[in-house]
């Protein structure tokens, strides 16, 4: 609910199970160590009690997410950046920063010893395609969000989410059109600053 209600810091949930009563009888077992506190308890009720506000916030939290998903798949298509499509829901975009980080990021040396095989998402570039990260592209990843954290635009490498290769970042777009904006005009400078150090291999 934290995430519905953009109320992070108030964790709430509730499970519904009507025919698996092994999970429920389990999930008792530990309920009483993960009680919300009373002031959230009633933060809650009076907010899913309140139907009006329901009615209005379903609807304008829609019509914003929607104006702001448009404004980010918009900007990356014109800064031909890739992201996964088909989602139809949601407040982030898994983008795909691999072109940013260059051209042979799929590249690894014969003479390292760990490598890891994923197989690319949404068919980028090609269908099928297996890519390999190594070393160096772990070293270039951490060096584009180190450019990233100094022009002050903090989005999630795919390592806080075990991404299967180097190169992917959660983007958020669930934010004041203002922010957004800013956002993006920060990240368009760190692209220019990387082309620019990459001989414009962007």
């Amino acid at each position: 609910m934290s995430k519905d209600f953009s109320s992070n810091g108030l964790r709430s949930g509730v499970l519904l199970s009507q025919h698996n009563a092994p999970l429920l009888s389990s999930l008792k077992s530990i309920a009483l160590f993960s009680w919300p506190v009373a002031t959230t308890e009633n933060y809650w009720t009076t907010l899913l009690n309140d139907r009006p506000f329901l009615d209005y916030y379903f609807t304008e939290n829609s019509t914003r997410l929607a104006a702001s998903y448009t404004r980010m798949t918009s900007w990356f298509t014109a800064h031909g950046i890739k992201w996964v499509e088909g989602s139809n829901a949601g407040f982030f975009l898994w983008a795909d920063f691999r072109g940013v980080l260059g051209a042979d990021i799929g590249v690894v040396d014969e003479e390292e010893e760990q490598m890891v095989e994923a197989v690319a998402v949404n068919e980028m570039p090609a269908q099928g395609q297996v890519y390999k990260t190594s070393k160096r592209a772990k070293e270039r990843d951490e060096w584009f969000f180190g450019k990233l954290m100094e022009a002050k635009v903090f989005i999630a490498t795919g390592d806080a989410f075990f991404a299967e290769e180097h190169g992917w970042y959660r983007v958020t777009f669930s934010v004041p059109e203002s922010i957004l904006k800013v956002g993006l005009e920060r990240l368009g400078r760190v692209l220019e600053e990387v082309k620019k150090e990459s001989g414009g291999a962007i």
